[in-house]
Parts: structure tokens; C-alpha cells; sequence
């Protein structure tokens, strides 16, 4: 038997141990209030200090708890308030305690280490802490979308407006060319998947390509990344370690950043107490592209997409409007993005429990409905988190468990060959005839443009009858015992055991009739695809932890532990081309092809050990840990690479009125990437059959046997300050990280049959600033008011490669002519290059000049076009109490930063751009054009020319954008409205989330992004799905 499964065994037992009996003691009443007004202070925490009792406040404050018999003290906490120790002498039976504010958190406890914390007055790091009411302002698709300008130095972008969400977080910029770009996301102990599967849109689309089984599924898919299976009401705190001091105590996995997700438990109570939650809403897009307005037959016909020579009937239009007239423009953007039916969420918990036992369940059923037809996302979320106290509290078991099923019909978007992404299609097909109708068969009319037949498509047919589902089953268990083997005057032992594990099933269902009008473009009707992937994570740590208490004044907590980490990731898919009809197998069809692949098989150990140290009375706070780690990824398999750290912070306090207390702090930390899976291996690759056996040939990447991980050294150092009577709190931090050993690839002399190779090299540096200014600016007993505003910036920049690499194209972009990324010694890892017209001295010319002056161009050439980084981020936030009223608001402003505007160029193509017959002027062009056109030509056709003859300038726009992220105004109703329903709390909520976008960027989203979650090349705008807008109406009950 394994020492992992030795361990289960061991803390089963201890789960299954009886419970002793509580000693005698007696009963004390009491209320929790504010400070100022007296205003109740519902779900504070109140325990006995050295003792077993614990109990919570109600909605009106008051609680009840059993203690031991004598004088004891009790401690009471509540989340925005300062804790508080209050004494109960024997004969005292009730109290009131007022709890003064916290606006600050200051009082909040941090991550320090595996299984230590400090109080965030004493952090020694910039940290980002949200809280379950801030994720919850509004409804939103995902968890991402719920932390949207929430979190300083983190950009969360979503990268479409398709339902189910599709998100990534990025902090502190980018740290990798090739390897993983995501944090690493830990809940509850149990380090989750936030992988990605397409279920095969390719297939219909074509992006990519959709011929070969390598073919099947791309990053160009619309994917969802697995967050969106977590379910918002249930999170507690969401807690982001961005500093490599913070960070290092994960070792390899850690570059990117931590997200710690910490999941609401049970609490203590006289009686078990329910919540229920329903919501119901809609939603719109909150912005769509227009469409330019036909008035005759002979603007259509002179289209190059909508004359005679590209359409199968010439005469259509002559039929249609024999007068020449066009009386009605369509725009099938609003036709087919019209879906308007509600959408609604219902959530119930369930929590109690005694000091030694506590409970929580919780039940979500969430129906997002898409804006566009038959598009929509459902999940359904289970939630159970038991904590339980054995041996008079020397013992204690936490355990959870959670199982999700999320369904989501997407519909079709982004990039397409095959024109059946709708944007896609509609840039081409001018809005003269009704798509959305049928004959008398009950067929849609034919989509007649951009050369008819099934080198088109009509969308609105495809989103009736295509089925593109993806269904997820998840389920993720955590378990915890602690043994608490020695409690004295200035020592505790303990010896932690945490462990867990993630299991993910996606089914991904896509089926297109043989009826479709694009079908048969391959020469095959009717296809469809299975897609089957499998993911399971586990991973378990053993930690001891002794905290040393010589003085009042000193405390030291020591250490030392080990984790046991693995990772597997299996994806297969099975497509066949050319069905029967009526029938929807794989196996009826007359092309098969089958993709068997494993992403990911990882297994790697670490030892770590830490110290943190509190003196001065706690005004001075260090912390210093390393991390050995070893990991199946790199070349050597046995070979141990360490990560250190250390931070240190010291407390100013009780300054004066004007400036209360300073705390300085920095930080130093060394933080790892590991290899991907495969980069180790000289791998060989399937080449033809030969007597009915596969044969092995060399694959076009060679592996590298010594791989590493890539390295992150990061400088950290900030100051916290507090004016104005503990009135307004500034935070600001300045980084610098240099990420060595690259993971790259370079390219070989392809006549060796190798094309690429694995190697490490090369250096990225990574500099910023982020501050913060928080004003509690109005305390009364009817008012209250905290506002918040942040601000982040950096910069990114490759140093140097390897000695023999050139410069290449970063990978995973469409190249020169759109717009990609450049891997550059000396550039910044954010410029985008492509094609731009020179002078004779290499200086850039006027937008435009192709097409105004081409004989004052010397050379065409691939250089900086842009730069999508910002110029700086800045988020804003505020919460206003008026008596029962509550109003919250989450706003973000991006300034600067550019983004490829490819969708515009599609619609410029197709000559159906809404303002493609607006006048060449300054207005309509912006900054940096030539003017002087020649006679004909309108803004759009301006455009498209001089894209096409080889500026790519024409369509990278200003991503500038102010956006109301969320916001909400809820009413706590009165007693008298609770005595009638016997409800302990009544709230109505009014919510939004993106309710206002303000932007001159001429596509849908600046935020959107063809690719995904990818390290580079994020600025790709590709005819996405549309973002949109929610409103709901929500009513919380309590008992």
C-alpha cells in the first residue's frame, strides 16, 4: 500500500472516531452592534477565548453562546470591522459588544506560507483580497468576469461574448513566450484545472484547419476555460499572490501568480439557518456593428462580393427590386442576436452546526441564455463543506466536496474559411434579402453572395439546426486534519495533512445536417464530431508547524513540509465526414478520423520549509522560505531545483492626526515555469501504413533531454500609509522580474527532417508600478460611503536570445499583414509588428500613402505598428449606505493600448462597414492618414486599399475604453416585513454587470481576443461572438 493511500486510510479513521461529549458550562446571550449608530453587525464571529464555544450573530446582531463556567473572554470578529476581546465575568449572562470599522481590512489575514498567515497590517507583500460581497455585486458568466476590476495588477479579459464565458488572468504581464501563462489557481488546498478543450468548431468554421484529425479542435474555437465551472456564491474570499516573495512557495508551478480560492463553511449556531437567493434577468448586446444602408440595385451589384459575377443567379436582384430601388436595409446582426428570454438563478444554503461540528451546503441552477438564438449556458453546482473537532479540539477534520454540471450551446464564431461564423459571413452578404425565412418545404432561403452555394452560409439557418454542445462533469474533494500534539505557554506543534483532488469529463457534441447550405464545400454532407477529454489532478502535503512564543513581544512560527503533486490531461476526438441521412454517428460516415491526444502527464515533489517572525511588538514582520522541486517535465527527473524567499515589513504607528501609521516593505523571491509536457522528449511521430501497421518516423521537434524550468527572480518593495484618522489608506508597490532560461524553439535546416527544437535561453524583464488610495470617507449611523481607486502599469521587454537564435515571430497569429508579436532582442513583447510603407530612410509614411502617393514608398516593410500594451490601467470602486439602501459600483478605464481590428477589415472587404460611404476627412479617418485621395474613393474602400496593398496600420485602433463593470442597489427590508414572513433577513436587489461601455473603438470589444487565453498576439479582434449586457432583479431571504 502507497504512503498517499496510508494517509487516507489515516485521516478516515480519524473522521470516523466518535465525538466526546461537551463539558458542562453556561449559556451567554448578546448583540453585536457598530460603533457609530449602534447599526447591527450580522454573521460576526464570536469565541471563546481558550475554550470551545463559538457561535455567530444574527441579521439584528445578536447571538448566543455557550461557555465554560467563570470569568472567560470572548473574541468577536466580522468582516470591514476591528476584532474585539471582551471579558464576561461568572455572573454575567448577557453583553453588547460595538465593533468599530475596519474599512481597511486591516485585520484580514493573509497567505504567508503553506500553513501560515498574518494580519494584513503586517503583510510583507502587495496583496489583492475580494471578498464574497464584491464578487457578488452582479451576476456574472464566470468568476472571472465576477473579478473584473477588482484585483490591482491583474488584467482579466474575456475574450468573447458567447455564454458560458471564456476568460484569462494575466499578473504582472506576461513571463513566458511558449510556456504556461496562467496563475496557478488553488481551492480550499486542492490545485485545480483551468484547462481549455475545443469541442471541434473548426470542423465547421474551418480556422485552422478541418481536413486532417491534427486538425480537429483549434485555439481559434471560442474556448472556456474551466473556472467557468466554479460556481461565485459559493467563494468566500478570493485571494491573489502576486509577488515571487509570496509565490515561491510553489515552487515551479508559480510565475504566474497564485489565486487562492477559499470556499464559504459552516458556522456555529443555536439553530441551523437557510438562505435562499433567486434572481431573474436578461440580456442585450451592448453593442453591434451596424451595417451600411443600400438604397439601389446598383450599389449592391458593384460590391465585388454582390455583383452578378459572384452570385449563381445574376437576375436575383433584378427580381427582387425590378424598380432598382432598395427600400430596406437588414441588419442581420439585430436579427439574429435578438434573443431576449429571460434568464435566472437560484441558489439555497444551508449552515449550522456546534463548536465541534459545522456544516454548509449550498445548491445553485443557473440558465444563462445567449443573446443570440439557441445559445445559452446552464450550470448546476453542489456544494458540502463539514468541519468537525475531535479530542477537545486537539484534532480537527475539514472536508468538502463539490460537483458541478455545466452545459454550454455556444453557437459559432470567431476567425472562419468557410463563411460560417456569422460576423464572418455577414461582412460579405449586404442585407437586401431576408435570410431569416423559409419556402414552402420549410427550407431557409440560399445565402446567394460572396459566390453562393456552399461556399457560404445563411446563419440564421446554421444556429437552428447546427448542435454544438459541451457538457462538463466535474467533481473536486479537499480534506484537512490538523493534530494540534503540543499546546503550551510559548510552544505549539502541530502536523497538517492536506490533500484533494480534481476530476473534469467533457463531452463535446457538434452535429451539422447534410441539409446546411455550406455543406458539401468539401465535397463530404454532413459531419460530425465526438469529443471525449478527461482531467485529473491530485495532490497532497504533509506539514509540521511549531510556533515559539519567548516573549510577549516575539513570536517565531517555524515550517517544514512536503507535497506530492500529479496532473493528466487526455483528450480524444473522432470525426466523420459525409453521413447518412438522419443519422448522427461517428460511425455511419464516409470519412473517419480519429485524435488521441495527452496534454499533460506530470508528476512532481517538493520539501519546503519557512519561517516567519513577528518582534517589536509586532511592528517588525520577516518571512524567508525555500522550496526544492522535482518534476517528471524537465530533462533531469531527479534533479531538485530551489526556490528561495524573503520579505520583511516594518510598522510606523500612531504617527499623528494627519498621518497615522506607515509601514514600509519589500520583498525578494525566485519562482519557476516548468517545462510542457513532451519538450523533454525526442519524440517520434506516426508516418504511413505498411502491412496494416503504423510506422514510427522523426517528429518535427526535437526535444531536449536537459530541459529546465524557466526562472522568475522578482524585487519587490511598497508602502502602506494611513491618513486622516484612519480615514484613508495609500498602497504602492514597485517590481522588477527577469525571467531567464526561456523555453523556446527555434528553427533547425528542415533537410535534417527537423524542423524545431526544445531549448532554454534567452531573458525577459518585466518592470511596473501599482498604488492604491482608499478613503472610508463617510461614517454615521445612516451613512456610509468607501470609495476605491487603483492604478497599474508596466512594461515588458526581451533582453536577449540565445547566441544563434534570431528574432521570430512569436507564435500563434495570422502574420505580417494583421498584425502579430515579435520576439526581439531590445523590444517589448507587447509591439505589434506587421507591414508598413517606408521612406527612403526607413522612416514610416502616412496611413494611406499606398493608395494616395505609392511612388514616395521605397521599401514595404515588417516593423512596429503598434503597441497593445496600455499606457495604464486604472480601476474604480465605491459602496454607499443610505439607511436600508445600498448602491456599489465597479468602474475600469484602460488607456492607450492598440488592438487589430480585423473584424472591421472583413466588413471593408465586403463593402457592408456602417460607415464604408462616409467621406475621406480627418474626422472620419483619425491621425496619422494621408487625405489627399483620388476621386472615388469613400472611408471604407480608403481603408481596405491601403490594408490590402500592404499597410497594416489601417485597422490597429486605439483600445482606449471606460466601462461600468458592474453595479447594484439593494433595500434590507424593515423587522416589521421579517416578523411577518418569520425571515431573520429580507434584501432586494437590483443588478447590472457592463451596463455602460464608452469607446471609440470601432468593433465590438477591445478586450475580445481571436486566440484565447495565449501569452502573446492578445490583440486579434475576429469577428467574435457580441458582448452583452445583463440586468437582474434579485431577492435574498434568510431564516
Amino acid at each position: 500500500m502507497s504512503k498517499h493511500a496510508m494517509l487516507a486510510l489515516a485521516v478516515l479513521a480519524l473522521g470516523l472516531a466518535p465525538v466526546p461529549a461537551p463539558a458542562q458550562g453556561r449559556e451567554v446571550t448578546g448583540r453585536v452592534t457598530r460603533l457609530l449608530g449602534e447599526v447591527p453587525v450580522g454573521l460576526a464571529t464570536i469565541t471563546e477565548v481558550g475554550g470551545q464555544g463559538v457561535a455567530q450573530s444574527a441579521a439584528d446582531g445578536t447571538f448566543r453562546i455557550t461557555v465554560a463556567q467563570g470569568d472567560v473572554r470572548l473574541l468577536v470578529r466580522a468582516i470591514g470591522y476591528q476584532k474585539k476581546e471582551v471579558p464576561v465575568n461568572a455572573g454575567e449572562s448577557n453583553v453588547v459588544v460595538k465593533l468599530a470599522e475596519d474599512p481597511f481590512r486591516l485585520e484580514a489575514v493573509v497567505v504567508t506560507g503553506q500553513t501560515t498567515t498574518l494580519e494584513r497590517r503586517n503583510a510583507t507583500t502587495a496583496n489583492v483580497s475580494i471578498r464574497s460581497n464584491e464578487l457578488n455585486t452582479a451576476p456574472a458568466q464566470t468568476v472571472e468576469q465576477a473579478m473584473q476590476g477588482k484585483a490591482l495588477g491583474a488584467v482579466i479579459s474575456m475574450n468573447s461574448g458567447a455564454p458560458g464565458g471564456g476568460a484569462q488572468v494575466q499578473i504582472r504581464g506576461i513571463t513566458s513566450i511558449l510556456g504556461n501563462g496562467q496563475p496557478l489557481f488553488v481551492m480550499d488546498g486542492v490545485i485545480i484545472s483551468n484547462d481549455a478543450i475545443s469541442d471541434g468548431a473548426n470542423s465547421i468554421t474551418g480556422a485552422g484547419t478541418r481536413t486532417t484529425s491534427a486538425g480537429i479542435g483549434g485555439t481559434q474555437d471560442a474556448l472556456v476555460n474551466r473556472l467557468a465551472d466554479l460556481n461565485q456564491e459559493e467563494i468566500e474570499s478570493i485571494e491573489f499572490l502576486k509577488s515571487a516573495a509570496a509565490t515561491a512557495m510553489y515552487g515551479s508551478r508559480a510565475t504566474n501568480g497564485v489565486v487562492v480560492i477559499r470556499t464559504k463553511r459552516g458556522t456555529p449556531s443555536a439553530t441551523p439557518q437557510f438562505n435562499l437567493t433567486s434572481r431573474v434577468g436578461r440580456s442585450a448586446a451592448y453593442r453591434l456593428l451596424g451595417t451600411r444602408q443600400f438604397t439601389t440595385v446598383a450599389q449592391v451589384a458593384a460590391l465585388p462580393y454582390g455583383n452578378g459575377a459572384t452570385s449563381p443567379d445574376p437576375n436575383l436582384l433584378s427580381e427582387l427590386y425590378p424598380s432598382g430601388q432598395i427600400p430596406f436595409t437588414h441588419d442581420y446582426e439585430k436579427e439574429l442576436y435578438d434573443n431576449d428570454a429571460p434568464s435566472y438563478e437560484v441558489t439555497g444554503s444551508f449552515n449550522g452546526g456546534t463548536a465541534a461540528t459545522q456544516y454548509y451546503v449550498n445548491l445553485t441552477a443557473r440558465d444563462e441564455t445567449g443573446i443570440a438564438r439557441n445559445t445559452g449556458a446552464r450550470l448546476y453546482a453542489l456544494r458540502t463543506n463539514v468541519d468537525q473537532a475531535f479530542l477537545n479540539g486537539k484534532v480537527k477534520v475539514t472536508s468538502g466536496l463539490n460537483i458541478t454540471r455545466n452545459s454550454l450551446n455556444r453557437g459559432l464564431s470567431n476567425n472562419d474559411n468557410t463563411n460560417t461564423s456569422p460576423i464572418y459571413g455577414f461582412a460579405y452578404t449586404p442585407g437586401v434579402i431576408n435570410l431569416d425565412s423559409v419556402d414552402a418545404t420549410g427550407t431557409y432561403v440560399r445565402n446567394p453572395f460572396n459566390g453562393g452555394g456552399n461556399g457560404v452560409s445563411n446563419p440564421f439557418e446554421t444556429f437552428r439546426y447546427l448542435r454544438l454542445n459541451e457538457l462538463t462533469f466535474r467533481q473536486i474533494g479537499n480534506l484537512n486534519a490538523s493534530w494540534s500534539a503540543l499546546s503550551a505557554a510559548q510552544h505549539q506543534v502541530s502536523v497538517t495533512a492536506t490533500g484533494g483532488f480534481d476530476r473534469v469529463q467533457i463531452s463535446g457534441d457538434l452535429f451539422s445536417p447534410p441539409f446546411l447550405e455550406y455543406e458539401g464545400s468539401d465535397g463530404f454532407f454532413g459531419r460530425t464530431v465526438r469529443t471525449e477529454g478527461n482531467i485529473f489532478n491530485y495532490n497532497l502535503q504533509l506539514a509540521g508547524t511549531w510556533a515559539y512564543q519567548p516573549t510577549n513581544a516575539v513570536s517565531l512560527t517555524t515550517t517544514a513540509g512536503y507535497s506530492w503533486e500529479t496532473q493528466y490531461n487526455r483528450v480524444v476526438r473522432t470525426r466523420s465526414r459525409g453521413l447518412l441521412a438522419g443519422v448522427e454517428t461517428t460511425n455511419s460516415g464516409t470519412v473517419l478520423q480519429v485524435s488521441d491526444s495527452v496534454y499533460a502527464d506530470f508528476r512532481d515533489m517538493a520539501f519546503f520549509a519557512s519561517e516567519q517572525v513577528l518582534a517589536l511588538n509586532e511592528r517588525l514582520a520577516l518571512t524567508g522560505g525555500i522550496r526544492a522541486d522535482r518534476s517528471s517535465a524537465n530533462g533531469d527527473r531527479h534533479k531538485y531545483y530551489v526556490f528561495p524567499r524573503a520579505s520583511a515589513s516594518y510598522r510606523f504607528p500612531d504617527l499623528g492626526e494627519l498621518v497615522n501609521e506607515v509601514k514600509l516593505r519589500g520583498g525578494w523571491g525566485r519562482t519557476g515555469n516548468r517545462p510542457r509536457y513532451g519538450d523533454r522528449d525526442v519524440l517520434l511521430a506516426v508516418g504511413t501504413t505498411i502491412g496494416g501497421t503504423a510506422t514510427p518516423v522523426q517528429a518535427g521537434t526535437l526535444g531536449d533531454s536537459l530541459i529546465k524550468p524557466e526562472t522568475l527572480t522578482e524585487i519587490e518593495a511598497g508602502a502602506d500609509v494611513t491618513f486622516l484618522k484612519r480615514r484613508l489608506q495609500f498602497e504602492g508597490t514597485w517590481y522588477s522580474r527577469r525571467i531567464t532560461d526561456l523555453l523556446l524553439q527555434p528553427a533547425t535546416i528542415p533537410s535534417g527532417g527537423i524542423t524545431n527544437r526544445n531549448i532554454n535561453g534567452g531573458e525577459l524583464s518585466n518592470k511596473g508600478v501599482e498604488a492604491g488610495l482608499t478613503a472610508a470617507a463617510v461614517q454615521t449611523r445612516d451613512v456610509d460611503l468607501t470609495l476605491r481607486a487603483t492604478f497599474a502599469k508596466n512594461k515588458q521587454e526581451i533582453k536577449n536570445l540565445p547566441a544563434g537564435v534570431p528574432r521570430f515571430p512569436a507564435p500563434g497569429s495570422f502574420g505580417a499583414s494583421f498584425g502579430r508579436n515579435f520576439i526581439s532582442p531590445g523590444g517589448e513583447t507587447t509591439w505589434i509588428w506587421g507591414n508598413v510603407p517606408l521612406d527612403a530612410n526607413r522612416n514610416p509614411l502616412p496611413i494611406g500613402v499606398l493608395v494616395t502617393d505609392p511612388s514616395a514608398v521605397a521599401f514595404i516593410r515588417d516593423t512596429v505598428a503598434g503597441n497593445y500594451n496600455p499606457d495604464f490601467v486604472m480601476q474604480f470602486s465605491g459602496s454607499l449606505r443610505w439607511k436600508r439602501l445600498t448602491l456599489a459600483t465597479t468602474v475600469s478605464w484602460q488607456q492607450g493600448g492598440q488592438v487589430s481590428d480585423m473584424t472591421r477589415d472583413l466588413w471593408d472587404e465586403g463593402g457592408t462597414s456602417r460607415d464604408y460611404d462616409d467621406p475621406v476627412t480627418r474626422e472620419t479617418m483619425g491621425d496619422g492618414w494621408a487625405l489627399n485621395v483620388p476621386s472615388g474613393y469613400t472611408a471604407g474602400s480608403f481603408r481596405y486599399d491601403s490594408w490590402s496593398n500592404g499597410d497594416v496600420r489601417a485597422y490597429v485602433e486605439d483600445a482606449t475604453n471606460v466601462r461600468v463593470r458592474d453595479i447594484s442597489l439593494s433595500y434590507q427590508a424593515p423587522d416589521s416585513w421579517l416578523q411577518s414572513l418569520g425571515a431573520r433577513s429580507l434584501r432586494f436587489t437590483a443588478q447590472a454587470r457592463n451596463p455602460f461601455v464608452f469607446t471609440h473603438y470601432w468593433s465590438f470589444d477591445p478586450e475580445f481576443n481571436n486566440f484565447g487565453a495565449t501569452n502573446l498576439n492578445r490583440f486579434i479582434d475576429l469577428a467574435p461572438f457580441p458582448g452583452n449586457r445583463q440586468f437582474y432583479l434579485s431577492v435574498d431571504v434568510g431564516w
